[in-house]
């Protein structure tokens, strides 16, 4: 911001009270704000030095963010370690709680927005996010029915008819014709000499 004055542009700082003349109570007013700016800028001061004292030591508060941060992004503890110029063990024993906490971050908002979805009355999503929700939390009766599908492995072998030749062919069409029309077999004992065409089947 900047004033005016006898065409003279003076340079405000930001957050400065706008007095268009530092007499009296203005002066007064002028010199608490930049006393509260001081003290602002000497605290944030401290946190860096403090900060950057302890980033050699561990567990340190900016490594921990580091780590709180890559956690929450689902990143390997390999490639934070490596990031951060550390083995996996010396994470998992300086920083294994700042790694789950990241995760569980990310997994509380993800819920959040999840079940606020669920709950709304107005998204066109909410039906479809609310019984997701439900299938995993409600319980058995909110689960979908089970599907049961076929074993294709248990299926008999089809034949293709198109590998066999025309006697064999005409063989295997006697047979389904026999067995189609109801015709009994003979029981296969163990002594049963094999009938002909069987081999074809199997």
């Amino acid at each position: 911001m900047a004033r005016r004055k006898k065409d003279v542009v003076v340079q405000v700082p930001e957050g400065m009270p706008p007095v268009p003349e530092a007499q009296g109570g203005a002066r007064e007013l002028i010199a608490a704000w930049m006393k509260e700016r001081i003290q602002q800028i000497d605290t944030e001061n401290r946190e860096r030095i403090e900060l950057l004292r302890t980033v050699g030591e561990h567990p340190s508060p900016i490594f921990q963010n580091i780590v709180q941060t890559n956690g929450a992004l689902g990143m390997p503890k390999s490639l934070v370690a490596k990031m951060l110029g550390l083995t996996v063990v010396s994470l998992d024993r300086y920083y294994a709680d700042d790694y789950d906490l990241g995760e569980l971050s990310a997994l509380r908002s993800v819920a959040a927005n999840a079940i606020r979805i669920g709950s709304s009355p107005t998204d066109p999503n909410a039906g479809r996010v609310a019984m997701q929700i439900l299938d995993r939390r409600g319980g058995e009766k909110w689960k979908p029915p089970k599907i049961v599908t076929e074993d294709e492995s248990k299926k008999a072998p089809l034949i293709d008819a198109t590998k066999l030749t025309y006697e064999e062919r005409q063989q295997l069409r006697i047979m389904l014709e026999r067995v189609a029309a109801g015709g009994q077999g003979e029981p296969e004992g163990e002594d049963s000499p094999p009938q002909p065409g069987m081999d074809l089947i199997e």
